[in-house]
């Protein structure tokens, strides 16, 4: 399945999107991929199941989900 089809955000798909595995900060693969459609649209999946699930953003929550991180709207309290 190449194809996967979100019920309001359309269509994306796996096969001709470019997919990127960021590494980690020790330099070893990350887990996720984050792919790229010529649509637009941004998919994030698991890198080690491609044909699980994946979360779909339109152009507009991937440059919102990004400024989220970079303010870190999503950071966790450390434990010492």
């Amino acid at each position: 399945m190449t194809k996967r089809e979100h019920p309001l955000k359309g269509e994306f798909d796996t096969a001709a999107a470019r997919w990127e595995r960021p590494a980690t900060e020790d330099g070893t693969p990350g887990e996720l991929e984050i792919g790229y459609a010529d649509n637009g649209m941004v998919a994030l999946r698991r890198a080690d199941d491609p044909d699980g699930d994946i979360l779909i953003y339109t152009p507009e929550e991937w440059k919102a989900f990004q400024e989220g991180l970079r303010d870190g709207e999503f950071d966790l309290p450390t434990w010492a």
